[in-house]
């Protein structure tokens, strides 16, 4: 290899790349940072633009997703759908050999091969298969997928005969979904919430209003709805150390949260069991061990006077079971893509500052 790439130094080339990669710096901010670096210590005669780290970073990238990927027969790949570009959605596969996997620790990015970075105006299950089928041809037999149970991506395995784990994440917000969708009392709650954020937004009181609800996956986000009204019902009986005033206008305004008290109490015990089985499993992978160290949290749930804990509990043994066996041949399973969520959401941070260029 020689030692210049177009007069820079691969030295150089290394540095702004690792500096992008490893940071949350801008191409135009890693291109000054270069130019503050030649100020003080003379390390080339030219300094690159942003556009020059940009290419670098876009070749690199280019040649990680199309590198010779390694044959075995014991791929896991994690998929998703998501991003718009315009009229196009995108696909994108991660994957790692189960003999590589740690469960002492979630997955890692560096753990991670990328296998498919693709877009389309429409995905369906025939579609999705063959992009499956041809990756097997490069990496071999794919021991199980983990992902969403959206359409396209649970039809276009069953016709590759990929077997699917249940994204956890994406399972327990359907569980969520079905106990809360029909619950007036959910309903009647989170409108008393829109409804105190409106009203107070600009107000003296702006500090303790509810957080913005989202319309999307708003059953993934119960924690924040829990969080809140826990905090807010112990500020309301912690008034003491405020003026007579100040006292007075939190009492009137969170003094709707007291017939609630018994619904936010059971929404906080799931929250927390729920919060804590996710770490479980998710860390150290779904096995018959991480099962029984959840059964005592799930024995939580059974306690619950309003009954949804209970239904959560035999969902939730239910989800344990039914992935247990798919995959009998395997003591411990990633039953999780989060890490291909925190990908997606990476890029639309990093996008969102000029959404017309994304």
């Amino acid at each position: 290899m020689t030692p210049k790439y177009h007069h820079y130094s691969l030295r150089i080339i290394r540095l702004v790349v690792m500096a992008k990669l490893q940071t949350s710096a801008s191409f135009r901010a890693i291109g000054k940072l270069v130019v503050i670096l030649q100020m003080h210590v003379e390390v080339l005669s030219e300094t690159p633009t942003h556009s020059t780290v940009a290419n670098w970073v876009y070749k690199l990238g280019y040649y990680e997703l199309h590198r010779p990927k390694e044959w075995a027969e014991d791929w896991i790949i994690l998929l998703d759908h998501s991003i718009q570009l315009g009229q196009e959605k995108l696909f994108v596969v991660y994957g790692i050999r189960e003999c590589q996997l740690d469960f002492t620790r979630p997955l890692r990015y560096s753990d991670l091969r990328s296998f498919v970075l693709t877009s389309k105006t429409s995905w369906t299950g025939p579609v999705v298969c063959e992009s499956l089928t041809e990756l097997q041809r490069q990496i071999g037999p794919i021991k199980y997928a983990v992902g969403d149970y959206s359409g396209e991506l649970k039809k276009g395995l069953q016709l590759a005969s990929i077997r699917q784990i249940h994204d956890m994440t994406h399972a327990i917000a359907l569980m969520l979904e079905k106990l809360y969708k029909a619950d007036e009392t959910y309903h009647a709650f989170t409108t008393r919430m829109s409804t105190m954020r409106t009203t107070y937004s600009q107000s003296p009181l702006a500090a303790i209003i509810p957080p913005k609800q989202r319309k999307k996956s708003r059953y993934q986000n119960i924690k924040t709805i829990s969080d809140w009204a826990t905090k807010a019902l112990r500020s309301l009986e912690s008034v003491e150390g405020h003026s007579e005033e100040a006292a007075k206008s939190l009492q009137q305004a969170l003094s709707w949260l007291l017939p609630y008290t018994p619904w936010i109490d059971e929404l906080a015990t799931i929250n927390t069991v729920i919060c804590q089985v996710e770490h479980l499993v998710k860390c150290h992978g779904l096995s018959t061990k991480t099962v029984r160290r959840c059964r005592p949290l799930l024995t939580q749930l059974a306690a619950c006077s309003r009954g949804a804990g209970a239904v959560l509990k035999e969902q939730l043994e239910h989800y344990f079971r039914t992935s247990l066996k798919l995959i009998q041949e395997s003591k411990q399973l990633v039953c999780t893509s989060d890490i291909l969520e925190s990908a997606f959401g990476k890029y639309k941070n990093y996008v969102s500052c000029n959404p017309m260029a994304g």
